[in-house]
């Protein structure tokens, strides 16, 4: 059950915090109190897409946040499992923060979260029945889903749904396959001649670049070894070159280290020196030794890298890319070579498969008939008591064993609502009624069985009692009532017949303080839930009759 929701600026709502409790809530108010913005918040915390217009003027961003009690719903917690959320002991807080400029945020259990997280784990949390759900009801997909529901069928349709998924990819496999005869041709030729011409290039990891180094080493062999025979000049050849010169200064330093034994450090200093010298000399002779004008070579480096550059241009960036495109390249030829016994294969696949397909479709069909019925005779019985005794609902249903035909969730069934509101009249689908009170009736009606299957956690009914009054608005109330036995029911109303049923009475009120319009919700004493059902009731005055008659129509809610 939802225990608390918390909005902070959105539309006109500045800040409030809306308690609820189990079984009946009851949200009234004036047109245009703000009703719907709960509804809004609500939606939000389920997961429902969410744009900055829903701002409050002047604020930066808006907040909703929502606590779930979910003991009763166990599989909840195994959602939270496997997609990796903290579990709370039995409690799901959802927090929603949209941002005017920056980027919206989902947290979940106090973790971040991603929208398709939020719609997983809150899909069935809570059952939105209202006024813009009349036209889903028409649905077929929403039909069958209801009628799943009903029957217990989840993991059946589940099944279906697996199983006709692999038959979809399969026969969008065959179909890629199945190609004109002169496209494959086509597309095998060009396939050829992009491998050969890959093939034929030879080309080896990181060859690109080890040939660019070595073409700026070849094209510099000429002042390479013109600066290698300076160095070489300076260090032997010239008069003063720099091992003569430390040979002489060698020699001078060991004297004096005779003379004087503080000078040996200068003499293991120039001895050092002269090593490195010698060593250097050495290195320099064996590097002119090494360097070489090849000019044949540097034409091939150069011819080479123009032929790599060009096959970059077609094929990718590096070698390794385009030697990766090669192996690619090969792998689509050899399914192209072997598209006709592919395309067998997949064929008995999908034999198979259809095979399959019909038995389980035909399986569930079945089970969905039977269902049908009882769903028919349970909504008719509860028309019954919402002032239309006379109708019948019946829910139509065909198959088909042609696979092809077949849709994810329908299965092979086609699917019809139907209802003969008057006696003699003959049965018509639900998109035929023109009565939008007798559309709520029938929604409520299906909700009220439903309910009574569980699963859900909480029913949310906005104004589904549009178009009913009088009598019939007491009978809906009972009805609401009956499944809040079960299940935890927030209902937002209008009728004074329905909020007298209520277990908890929320007001939501529209006031203007220091030039600026906002919304509360207001949780209602005994003494205030009176005076509200009196206003309900009509008048612009409360008296002392309207509130006779709220307290009156109190007393019928209640029983006494």
């Amino acid at each position: 059950m939802l225990e608390t929701l918390k909005i902070k600026n959105i539309a006109i709502i500045d800040s409030a915090e809306v308690p609820f409790e189990p079984g009946l809530n009851i949200l009234s108010g004036e047109t245009g109190a703000g009703k719907s913005i709960v509804i809004e918040a609500i939606s939000l915390i389920l997961g429902s897409r969410a744009t900055a217009d829903l701002i409050r003027a002047g604020c930066d961003e808006a907040i909703v946040e929502g606590i779930f009690s979910t003991k009763a719903l166990p599989w909840v917690e195994e959602r939270l499992r496997l997609a990796g959320f903290a579990s709370a002991d039995g409690m799901l807080l959802i927090k929603r923060v949209v941002s005017r400029v920056g980027k919206h945020r989902i947290y979940i259990n106090g973790e971040l979260a991603t929208l398709s997280n939020l719609q997983k784990i809150c899909e069935d949390l809570v059952d939105l029945c209202g006024q813009h759900e009349h036209q889903s009801l028409l649905k077929a997909g929403t039909q069958i889903e209801l009628l799943d529901r009903f029957g217990g069928l989840a993991k059946e349709t589940d099944e279906f749904t697996s199983l006709f998924e692999s038959y979809r990819l399969k026969r969008a496999e065959l179909s890629s396959l199945s190609g004109s005869e002169a496209e494959r041709t086509r597309r095998t030729d060009f396939l050829r001649f992009q491998i050969d011409e890959l093939r034929g290039a030879e080309l080896t990891p990181g060859e690109d670049e080890s040939l660019q180094v070595e073409k700026t080493l070849l094209q510099s062999s000429e002042v390479r070894l013109s600066q290698g025979e300076a160095i070489r000049q300076a260090l032997e050849e010239e008069e003063s070159s720099a091992l003569t010169t430390l040979r002489s200064a060698v020699s001078r330093a060991r004297a004096l280290s005779q003379l004087d034994p503080s000078a040996a450090a200068i003499r293991e200093t120039l001895e050092r020196a002269l090593l490195e010298a010698e060593d250097a000399s050495i290195e320099v002779n064996r590097y002119l030794g090494l360097v070489e004008l090849d000019p044949e070579r540097l034409d091939f480096v150069q011819t080479r890298l123009s032929r790599i550059a060009e096959l970059r241009r077609k094929y990718g960036a590096t070698t390794e890319e385009m030697i990766t495109l090669m192996e690619n390249l090969g792998a689509e030829l050899s399914n192209l070579d072997n598209s006709e016994t592919k395309a067998k294969e997949l064929e008995g696949e999908i034999r198979n498969l259809e095979k399959k397909l019909v038995e389980v479709a035909s399986l569930l069909s079945e089970k969905r008939m039977k269902v049908a019925k009882l769903l028919g005779k349970s909504v008719t019985e509860e028309l019954k008591d919402l002032r239309m005794g006379d109708a019948r609902f019946t829910v139509e249903m065909s198959f088909s064993k042609e696979a092809s035909s077949y849709s994810p969730r329908l299965a092979g069934n086609a699917i019809t609502f139907a209802v003969q509101t008057n006696r003699g009249e003959e049965s018509r689908p639900l998109g035929r009624i023109a009565s939008g009170g007798e559309l709520s009736r029938l929604m409520l009606s299906i909700r009220r069985v439903i309910a009574d299957r569980g699963g859900i956690g909480v029913y949310l009914f906005d104004e589904i009692d549009a178009g009913i009054g009088g009598q019939t608005g007491f009978e809906v109330g009972k009805k609401l009532k009956s499944v809040a036995s079960h299940n935890q029911v927030l209902c937002i109303t209008h009728l004074p017949q329905v909020a007298a049923f209520a277990d908890h009475h929320l007001s939501v009120q529209k006031n203007t303080s220091g030039g600026r319009t906002q919304t509360t919700v207001v949780e209602l004493s005994k003494k205030e839930r009176k005076e509200e059902i009196a206003r309900m009731l009509g008048g612009p005055n409360l008296t002392k009759k309207s509130l006779e008659n709220a307290g009156e129509l109190l007393e019928q809610a209640s029983g006494r």
